[in-house]
């Protein structure tokens, strides 16, 4: 298996700072502002003639990618794991991905290598090597407190994390299939206030948590199927949320600190419709990562609150 260069690698994780993905997800992104007719990174116009055609060719391919959801279109997730494992060939082949996608990459590719990616690279390298320090500081204890918080093993994989100037709208997004070797496949832009220090380690490890989303989701399913209530469609995100910032909080040592505040406070990701989780999880969930009582009786009751609003 063939992977991009640099590679940082530990035995829970894999980060890489590769061409071909940093493409992908800058096109897409090109091609999102595009349809919303907002202004775009590149300016066609600024760029030789053969170039500027070029470059909108490819953003034509595009076009159609741009309709789908990074996390759950299964041929984006594909582009994605395929271009994870290519390598750093001077053009991408288009046996594992279609044919003219791999035809707008490459064309695309020179313009791109030579504009934009000297930057790009040179700001993913930075932060891989801030945040793999702390990940070879935190990592093990980190990954053993979350799965004892969620009550399922750990994977015994790694979790490839591609760098990526762009990472969808979201900065950073995780789908739990991953290549083969990868429990999953985490995709994380360095860029913005949501990266930096101990956000950007708040980050990779609510990523990780999606690598065993599926156990969280059916945990929450089960306790709701035995209240007889619908399951509440955010409540699996927000038990993320909650946990991965809490125990981010005490492995950093902020504890007592009343100046930190994780992730989903610090940037009120509550507010987009979480309200009754958080109240529900401050409540509940807080006594139970704290040691007292089980998760069986916090689920029960956090579920209960938050079907009852």
């Amino acid at each position: 298996m063939l992977f991009a260069a640099p590679v940082l690698a530990a035995s829970l994780f894999t980060m890489q700072n590769g061409f071909w993905v940093n493409l992908h997800q800058f096109l897409y992104a090109e091609a999102i502002r595009q349809r919303s007719r907002q202004p775009p990174v590149l300016v066609v116009s600024e760029l030789p003639q053969a170039d500027g055609q070029a470059w909108t060719t490819a953003l034509d391919g595009y076009r159609d990618l741009a309709r789908g959801d990074f996390r759950f279109d299964a041929r984006l997730v594909g582009i994605n794991d395929a271009l994870a494992r290519a390598g750093e060939p001077e053009q991408v082949a288009d046996a594992a991905i279609d044919s003219a996608i791999a035809a707008a990459l490459n064309r695309a590719a020179p313009i791109y290598r030579a504009r934009l990616w000297p930057r790009h690279r040179e700001a993913n390298d930075a932060w891989m090597r801030r945040m793999q320090i702390a990940i070879d500081q935190h990592a093990t204890a980190l990954t053993a407190a979350l799965a004892k918080a969620y009550g399922t093993p750990w994977p015994s994989l790694p979790i490839l994390v591609d760098v990526s100037y762009v990472a969808s709208s979201f900065g950073a997004y995780t789908t739990d299939s991953g290549p083969p070797g990868f429990a999953a496949h985490s995709t994380i832009s360095p860029v913005g206030d949501a990266a930096d220090g101990d956000m950007g380690i708040e980050s990779i490890f609510h990523e990780a948590s999606h690598a065993v989303d599926a156990h969280i989701m059916k945990m929450v399913d089960d306790e709701c199927a035995r209240q007889s209530v619908r399951p509440p469609r955010n409540l699996w995100h927000a038990i993320i949320f909650y946990t991965t910032g809490e125990l981010v909080r005490r492995e950093l040592g902020k504890v007592g600190d009343a100046h930190y505040q994780p992730y989903a406070y610090r940037y009120d990701v509550y507010a987009k419709g979480m309200f009754a989780e958080r109240a529900a999880l401050e409540k509940n969930w807080q006594p139970y990562l704290d040691g007292k009582g089980t998760l069986e009786e916090a689920l029960r009751n956090v579920v209960r609150e938050v079907a009852a609003q």
